[in-house]
């Protein structure tokens, strides 16, 4: 297999865009980084590394990825393609912090990693990726909104938060990525009484596809099922534009995936993020 590595979006783009829409749902990520990188929706941040692993006759049977100074982000890979992924990062990225794919890949990545720099690493979190199946709209009071420039902070605080809540650690260029997202009027508010109350945010659309992200309501408005209404009417929303829907649920919060689930989404695919020590 032969590796090549860029940090231009649009080239890397044009050479993996036939692998990755093989499978536009498994490569939510990676398809929708690329779109916005393109889009020049991330703003002066960390340099992007874009991978793509080759054939002997060239075609692209691999693809991985760090962006926004994250940790590395594996699509499909081929048998033996994890090691090989990282034997070629190693050396360009050492300061990676951690990998996040499909959990055989994910593994054999930080075997790997571990072995080549003499750390530890750990299992941090895991997630399942869900498909929109027959969409079904809770009887929530309230409406949707899409937040503007005046909503910024508060859209930045939010986030902040729920990165808070969930383990994620906070980076330079976060709140400059969530106020590019409000500019490009991807972030939402659930509203009841003119005073917003849950919040969520579309990705990008990608070849008939966009990922909900971003799900999240103050501790003092849970329970009476906004972060549903707010999921549920953005997806109404996006279908209603001819596109799939697709979003994360942390495994680990039975909840969330309880709620998803109400409303219509269907599991697919499990991947599992690796911390090094």
């Amino acid at each position: 297999m032969r590796i090549e590595i860029t940090t231009d979006a649009a080239e890397y783009r044009s050479r993996t865009e036939q692998f990755l829409l093989r499978d536009p749902l498994r490569h939510t990520v990676m398809t929708t980084s690329i779109a916005s990188h393109v889009a020049g929706m991330h703003g002066p941040v960390a340099t992007p590394h874009f991978l793509s692993l080759h054939a002997d006759d060239a075609s692209v049977v691999g693809a991985a990825m760090r962006v926004d100074g994250r940790d590395i982000y594996l699509g499909e890979l081929p048998d033996g393609g994890a090691v090989a992924v990282a034997d070629a990062l190693a050396e360009v990225i050492p300061e990676n912090g951690g990998v996040e794919g499909i959990i055989a890949d994910a593994t054999a990545f930080a075997e790997r990693w571990s072995a080549l720099h003499g750390v530890g690493f750990h299992e941090s979190y895991t997630t399942r990726l869900y498909r929109l199946g027959a969409l079904r709209v809770p009887d929530v009071p309230g409406s949707l909104r899409r937040a503007t420039e005046s909503d910024a902070a508060r859209c930045v605080e939010w986030a902040g938060a729920m990165r808070v809540e969930t383990g994620i650690s906070p980076r330079t260029q976060d709140d400059a990525v969530i106020r590019n997202r409000v500019a490009a009027g991807f972030l939402w508010f659930w509203e009841r009484d003119g005073r917003p109350i849950s919040m969520a945010s579309n990705q990008i659309p990608v070849h008939g596809w966009s990922r909900i992200s971003l799900v999240y309501t103050p501790p003092e408005e849970r329970g009476r099922g906004y972060a549903s209404a707010v999921t549920a009417h953005l997806a109404q929303l996006l279908r209603a534009d001819d596109l799939n829907v697709c979003l994360f649920a942390d495994m680990a919060n039975p909840t969330s995936s309880k709620i998803y689930q109400a409303i219509g989404f269907h599991p697919t695919h499990e991947f599992v993020h690796h911390a090094f020590d």
